[in-house]
């Protein structure tokens, strides 16, 4: 695989119902190696402003209030709030970003089949949909990011077998992130 550092990407915003993994690991892609300017806003957390590096390409990564999938919809103020914060503390303008929701769809999580196939069909475009609800694409990751993770520790993944995403963290243990995609660090 080969990154071109010089491509600009505009703006992209991410929300993510996790607090921790989704956050590590795009910062490391969109901060430490590609260079982009960075911000975060995680749940139960103050708001945390990374990195100005690149101006033309700028990445935000925001959670839901809650890791259900419902909050995308149900919880919708919340979500306002931060895009707001984002539009005045930062100078993002959400509206002209390319949105992306991060979900993982375990077996025991994220069930209401109802509405994550409505969320499939409403939310197709990340930049504007056309049956007037939000803009945003929403990506499923299944099996749970930790697979991902483990993939890249051991050879042959073909033989484990979790029932769901808390397992699979159980395995991976203390991993750190950051021996998950190597390259030199740099200060966001």
């Amino acid at each position: 695989m080969k990154f071109n550092k010089e491509k600009h990407i505009g703006r992209v915003l991410f929300i993510v119902e996790g607090s921790q993994t989704e956050f590590s690991i795009l910062r490391r892609i969109f901060c430490n190696l590609l260079g982009y300017s960075y911000i975060e806003k995680r749940r139960n957390r103050p708001a945390r402003f990374t990195s100005t590096k690149d101006r033309f390409s700028q990445v935000a990564v925001i959670n839901t209030r809650e890791s259900n999938i419902r909050d995308i919809s149900e919880n919708e103020s919340y979500l306002d709030d931060i895009f707001n914060a984002l539009r005045e503390q930062y100078q993002f303008p959400v509206d002209q970003s390319a949105i992306y929701y991060l979900f993982d769809r375990d077996p025991k999580s994220n069930t209401d089949s109802v509405l994550i196939e409505n969320y499939i069909h409403s939310l197709a475009n990340p930049y504007v949909n056309d049956d007037g609800y939000k803009a945003g694409q929403l990506l499923l990751s299944y099996p749970s990011i930790e697979s991902y993770i483990i993939s890249n520790f051991r050879k042959e993944t073909t033989t484990l077998r979790f029932q769901l995403g808390k397992d699979a963290k159980a395995y991976i243990g203390k991993i750190p992130i950051s021996k998950l995609i190597k390259f030199p660090k740099r200060h966001c």
